[in-house]
């Protein structure tokens, strides 16, 4: 009697044990969600041989394993190349392609998709399909992406090279606009506007150059591009980082991460925000982190760097407030001089300012900057400055960039008033 009843408490403790195993041993075979992280790198133009250098530190870095059973992280790199750098005449295929790590531990790339040479990476089309195979060929938890090519931020698509032309091909369009006051502004000329320089080389949304022909995304095209909503999205280009992208972006990424100022050539830390991006859950903030970190410990020109992080999802509260600002300091803003505002700009391209120094050259009082600086708090998840910028002193951050209409002209003015969804929930350019 005592053996049988030791043997059936024994009975008793295995199924016991057995029980409580199933759950631990499903939990040990259980792998985490799967992330997507796509770089989009539009290199045919002056960046192509660093956007290729870019594609090369990428695969050099931490690469995510293909298994046989999956879920696997997926890198995917979409990327368009001269035939020669240097040669922009001759249209060229783009290539979708995976990069990942055999069971050994070596880089490896499969081609995926090929588009043909007649598509243009600065394509809102070609954008939008290369998005959307992504999506379908690989579902996932978590998607991001890293766009990497020449921008403008919120300026029309090549107005930024080339004023004076821009504002002479297009004055008939202000023909059948509602009239506009030019304030005492005075519309730019090739004086105004020397030949830009390369040096540094800087990263200044999208083009593809064949010649003199210059093929670009407006703000709105790039947005629309965007079939789906990602968790982040990194704009590793000049001049992105303004309250205009940032808004136009929402419920297209819910994190967005980019310059106020250019970029120089180099970009992001492509050899290490592998690390950051391919984890349970993602950290675009730590890239844009390194970003900041790698040129701060530069010296000279070299260090110079600004970057800040956005929450699209908070940034109603900013809207409502700069609504309300922008209608009591009106007049004081149309009426600025640019000088006084910290811009973040060279080579006399004065298009974008801080958001924050703007209103306070236009008079808000300390209660109305303490409530600015609240919103901005709220949205901005990181951001960060040198003290200098290549030639110009940075004295004023708030992570985030303007236009200031006083320095514009009436068909910018046009443009803004037409085209940004911040201007239609904020009023700053209105009809006078």
């Amino acid at each position: 009697m005592k053996v049988f009843v030791t043997l059936r408490k024994w009975k008793w403790a295995l199924c016991l044990a057995a029980v409580l195993l199933i759950p631990a041993s499903c939990h040990k075979v259980q792998k985490p969600p799967r992330n997507v992280l796509l770089l989009y790198s539009a290199g045919v133009n002056s960046l192509s041989g660093y956007l290729l250098e870019n594609i090369k530190s990428l695969e050099g870095g931490f690469l995510p394993e293909k298994t046989k059973y999956g879920p696997d992280d997926i890198l995917l790199v979409y990327s368009r190349q001269p035939v020669k750098y240097g040669i922009y005449t001759t249209q060229t295929p783009s290539y979708l392609i995976r990069f990942y790590a055999d069971g050994d531990g070596r880089p490896c790339r499969d081609t995926l998709r090929t588009w043909g040479k007649d598509c243009y990476a600065a394509s809102k089309q070609t954008m939008q399909e290369v998005l959307s195979y992504v999506k379908t060929e690989f579902p996932a938890s978590h998607y991001g992406a890293i766009f990497s090519s020449h921008a403008t931020g919120w300026l029309p698509a090549t107005y930024y090279a080339n004023p004076a032309q821009y504002e002479r091909d297009h004055a008939g369009e202000l023909q059948d606009a509602p009239r506009v006051s030019l304030r005492g502004r005075r519309l730019p000329s090739e004086e105004e506007f020397p030949p830009l320089t390369e040096f540094p080389p800087v990263k200044s949304m999208g083009q593809d150059l064949f010649g003199s022909t210059s093929i670009e995304m407006e703000l709105q095209d790039f947005a629309d591009a965007i079939p789906f909503k990602l968790d982040f999205l990194l704009v590793d280009a000049c001049l992105a980082g303004g309250v205009e992208l940032a808004y136009a972006l929402r419920g297209k990424a819910d994190i967005v991460g980019f310059s106020q100022t250019e970029v120089l050539a180099d970009g992001l830390n492509y050899a290490t925000l592998t690390r950051h991006i391919f984890q349970d859950n993602p950290d675009p903030v730590s890239v844009c982190r390194d970003y900041y970190e790698h040129y701060d410990a530069q010296s000279g020109v070299y260090r110079s760097a600004t970057i800040s992080v956005v929450d699209t999802r908070a940034m109603e509260p900013l809207v409502t407030l700069c609504q309300q600002l922008f209608a009591k300091y009106r007049t004081q803003i149309a009426s600025l001089d640019g000088s006084n505002v910290q811009g973040y700009y060279r080579d006399n391209r004065h298009y974008f300012y801080d958001l924050e120094d703007i209103l306070i050259h236009a008079g808000i009082d300390t209660e109305e900057l303490s409530a600015l600086e609240t919103a901005l708090d709220k949205c901005l998840l990181y951001k960060a400055a040198t003290d200098r910028f290549i030639s110009f002193d940075i004295q004023v951050f708030s992570g985030l960039s303007m236009y200031l209409p006083s320095m514009g002209t009436p068909l910018l003015d046009q443009h803004y008033r037409t085209n940004m969804a911040w201007n239609k929930a904020t009023l700053l350019v209105l009809v006078e």
